[in-house]
């Protein structure tokens, strides 16, 4: 049965009411009590009552359980927009929060539609609305018992508001979760394509690489299927980065060629930047870093050309580790005050200066090699983002070790063990 107790319980604290305020002269706050827990089911007297003293239409309340046929599909078409197409979601969202009361009285569907509207937030980065959405709706509406029983259309808008608002806080794995739970029976080709992707992307952020592979090939089926040639050099640059974490970089180099190779045929070079960077990467760890240096150096220019600044950061990171490597220090010290000028996060700063560390130690600059080296493990020790600390920990044990600080190096070493530890 839809309960409509957690609706009358959502708008009556949004308007600031207590019990005894909606309650009245006409309705006992035990009784209301207990409809809002989902002990009593309202008549249509009391329902007309309640819509009143929250100023709202009486039908919003009156049809809580006559779900809409038009409006379910409108709300399905919506969820698709979401994950496949978001350009096109916008235009929906308004009309229905327009239309609000009108579309919504049911409470499957209103829950249905908050989810989507939390998703399409998280989606268009826009995080306060997507916050406000889930802790004043979503929160109140929903929980683990809920869900179960709820309608698998409810579920799966679940999974895919949870997976999105779990990702964006870098919660790989619970992300993972969700998007697994996801049902994609019945779903279209489209839809498919897009939550098995995820599903790679995650699988390969928490190193199932396996998984990871197989999910992308699944995905990579799908858009061939569909002719979506963007989205299948998106999976091929996907399979790439699944093997240069493995370090086979040969292959990794093979899959990252056709990506290449479609991605140059596309209108937008954004994804292409990205497949040059990765080329740029793997030849780095795979010791060619005068090849590196020449990817990453287009990967910077087509940046430019694109517009996207913000990208460059990550770029200018590697192509400073490949100009230190080849001595080519000069270059690397002005391409580190060129990145300097354009950082805008903090945590760029620090992978910026992550990268340059050893310009300062081939210099023979020990003291700002230490401070630096100190300087980064205090930040990363505090951002989510651990990942250089292993590496961070080592070097510093190193140093200490060369000039006879033994019980600093020591606790350095400590340190880089638990941190491998904990990473394997």
């Amino acid at each position: 049965m839809v309960n409509i107790g957690k609706r009358i319980n959502i708008y009556r604290k949004l308007n600031d009411m207590t019990l005894n305020d909606l309650s009245g002269d006409t309705i006992s706050t035990a009784h209301l009590s207990k409809i809002e827990n989902g002990y009593r089911h309202p008549g249509k007297t009391t329902l007309l009552r309640i819509a009143s003293s929250l100023h709202l239409p009486s039908a919003f309340f009156e049809n809580f359980e006559e779900e809409d046929p038009e409006v379910h599909h409108v709300l399905n078409q919506l969820e698709q927009f979401i994950i496949t197409q978001i350009d096109k979601a916008s235009p929906l969202v308004e009309t229905i929060v327009d239309n609000y009361y009108t579309y919504l009285s049911n409470v499957y569907q209103e829950i249905y539609f908050l989810l989507l509207k939390c998703a399409f937030y998280c989606k268009t980065k826009d995080y306060s609305r997507a916050e406000a959405t889930y802790q004043t709706y979503i929160y109140p509406f929903i929980d683990k018992d809920y869900i179960t029983k709820a309608p698998l259309y409810i579920q799966n808008a679940y999974h895919y508001c949870e997976g999105i608002r779990h990702y964006q806080q870098s919660d790989f794995e619970s992300s993972l979760s969700h998007y697994r739970s996801y049902s994609l029976e019945n779903q279209t080709l489209g839809v498919k394509a897009a939550l098995t992707y995820n599903i790679a992307v995650l699988s390969n952020a928490v190193k199932k690489y396996r998984d990871a592979a197989a999910f992308s090939h699944e995905a990579l089926n799908y858009y061939e299927a569909l002719s979506m040639h963007r989205e299948v050099s998106m999976v091929y640059n996907l399979i790439g980065v699944i093997f240069l974490n493995q370090e086979e970089f040969g292959k990794s180099m093979n899959y990252l060629t056709q990506a290449e190779d479609i991605a140059e045929g596309l209108p937008n070079g954004r994804l292409l930047t990205q497949i040059l960077h990765n080329k740029g990467v793997v030849m780095r760890k795979d010791g060619d870093n005068s090849e590196a240096s020449s990817y990453l150096e287009k990967a910077l220019q087509l940046k430019e050309a694109e517009g996207l600044k913000a990208n460059k950061q990550i770029s200018y990171h590697s192509l400073c580790k490949a100009y230190i490597n080849l001595n080519r220090l000069d270059e690397a010290r002005q391409l580190f005050e060129e990145a300097r000028e354009e950082v805008r996060k903090e945590t760029d700063y620090y992978y910026l200066l992550e990268a340059f560390l050893d310009y300062y130690y081939k210099n023979e600059s020990y003291a700002e090699y230490q401070n630096s080296l100190e300087e980064c493990i205090k930040f990363f020790e505090q951002d989510p983002d651990q990942e250089p600390l292993e590496t961070l920990y080592l070097k510093l044990g190193d140093h200490m070790y060369e000039t006879g600080k033994y019980k600093r190096a020591a606790e350095c070493y400590l340190s880089h063990i638990k941190k491998n530890e904990i990473k394997t």
